[in-house]
């Protein structure tokens, strides 16, 4: 599965598949966001090369520069410029592309990942709830029980007193 591969990566790419996932729902409809999620995994795929360095106008892209990120470095002129010298090499446009097809599996992925988490949190939440309920249904039966057997007894009491007094009218 691409994405517990990703997760035992380098740092570079749990910090690139956090940020997808953290933007998962622009994924699905911006295509820009689509990118600029497929450059971050590529220069993280680059950065574990000895002998490549990260093309300069892909700079502002790159989780080491994480600080200087702002709405300036990231226009849409940096990010084709950017998407332009990935594509001058025919590696590292291999690796775009790639990511750029499967930034929607990761969060297809995710989304699933999400569900299953949420689903396990109602069962568990419904089996609780139907756990309390079934213990006070048990400690209401119990309750119930007392009340029928102090009922016995009080009848059973005045059965008795009632007898006794019978037999003492009789015999007077």
């Amino acid at each position: 599965d691409a994405l517990q591969a990703y997760s035992r990566k380098p740092d570079c790419f749990k910090k690139a598949a956090a940020t997808i996932r953290s933007r998962c729902t622009d994924l699905d409809m911006d295509e820009e966001a689509r990118v600029t999620a497929a450059i971050s995994m590529t220069l993280c795929e680059v950065a574990t090369a000895k002998h490549y360095s990260l093309p300069l106008e892909c700079l502002p892209y790159s989780h080491d520069n994480a600080h200087i990120k702002t709405k300036r470095h990231m226009s849409l002129q940096s990010l084709g410029e950017c998407v332009d010298s990935l594509a001058r090499s025919a590696q590292f446009w291999s690796s775009y592309s790639g990511y750029l097809r499967e930034v929607p599996q990761l969060c297809h992925a995710f989304r699933r990942w999400h569900d299953i988490d949420l689903a396990r949190d109602i069962y568990h939440n419904a089996t609780v709830e139907k756990l309390a309920l079934v213990r006070f249904l048990v400690n209401r039966e119990k309750k119930a029980d007392q009340v029928v057997e102090e009922m016995i007894k009080q009848s059973s009491v005045s059965i008795s007193k009632n007898g006794v007094l019978g037999i003492l009218q009789r015999d007077l």
